[in-house]
């Protein structure tokens, strides 16, 4: 573990939202902040009530709206955005149709009785097919994104290194940098057209729900709640590695059935030696690169199916 720029990691900010305090507790360098709202689409840049939340200056990098104007100023590379992620959303469906059976079979295996010896084994080896299958949908959505990322990137697209060099120049000009909520898909896939993860590796960050699922080295979907039923944790593809070793879900409280130990278990057991890090409505976790200083009131799932408080080792 390394020492490093500061983390803070937040749960939802509804119903109740504890930035203003996390950030004073968390002891933010004081000065502007640049803001990432990529993930609320057409809503991005309303934030006129971060603004009152944190009482310091805020300035938005735009991200969302900046891939609008390249979009609308190179159709080829709006073509080629537009093909990749309906290829990526193809490749989620087919992943998902195997991930189903996979996980029944794994989750019966869990509640088996009988020989604990056999038992075991096949416990094992059912949580190693589920975790050889997320490794390949990992590989597959990366094989994905290569092409696209070798064809366009601000090396040989002028537009795109422009807003590159503006988005950067924003963010060394800032002391912090705030990456909100959102839908997870556009602000993932907005942040990496323009670089904007290599920009943020030596900033101190503040994040929350979809913002923290970003920075960590695989995002993880779940919702045991869904209108459509109960639906499986699915790997949804590689974050920015930020912060390694950690899989974080925000609004766990109402997204898992912590009382079916088996989904728990199955969902630990599967992401481990990542640890699967509850984010919910008024947590805040601080971390120093990745090292883990404060958990709040963060909690983990664990191998036998409970939800615990998260400890600094």
């Amino acid at each position: 573990m390394s020492e490093g720029p500061g983390r803070l990691l937040l749960g939802p900010q509804r119903p109740t939202h504890n930035l203003a305090e996390a950030i004073v507790d968390a002891g933010l360098p004081e000065g502007k902040m640049a803001t990432i709202s990529a993930g609320w689409q057409e809503a991005e840049n309303d934030i006129d009530d971060l603004r009152e939340i944190v009482g310091r200056p805020l300035v938005d990098l735009g991200i969302y709206n900046r891939a609008d104007e390249v979009f609308r100023a190179d159709e080829d590379l709006a073509r080629r955005y537009r093909s990749r992620q309906d290829r990526l959303k193809e490749q989620q469906r087919l992943y998902r149709l195997r991930l189903k059976q996979l996980a029944i079979a794994a989750r019966q295996t869990i509640r088996a009785e009988g020989d604990p010896e056999l038992i075991a084994a096949e416990q094992r080896h059912a949580i190693a097919q589920l975790r050889a299958l997320d490794r390949h949908h990992l590989h597959r959505t990366e094989s994905l994104q290569k092409p696209f990322g070798d064809a366009f990137n601000t090396g040989n697209n002028e537009l795109l290194a422009r807003h590159h060099r503006e988005i950067g120049e924003i963010i060394n000009g800032c002391s912090a940098v705030m990456i909100t909520g959102g839908n997870i898909m556009v602000l993932l896939n907005r942040m990496r057209l323009f670089g904007v993860q290599r920009l943020l590796a030596s900033k101190y960050l503040v994040a929350w729900s979809a913002g923290a699922m970003v920075l960590a080295e695989r995002i993880v979907l779940f919702h045991d709640r869904t209108p459509q039923g109960r639906r499986d944790a699915e790997v949804f593809g590689a974050g920015f590695g930020l912060i390694p070793g950690c899989i974080f879900l925000p609004d766990a409280a109402h997204r898992l059935r912590e009382g079916e130990r088996s989904r728990i278990e199955l969902m630990s057991r599967r992401f481990s030696p990542d640890e699967c890090i509850t984010l919910d409505n008024g947590t805040a976790l601080e971390f120093a690169g990745d090292t883990l200083l404060k958990t709040g009131t963060a909690r983990r799932l664990t191998d036998d199916g409970r939800i615990v408080r998260l400890k600094v080792a």
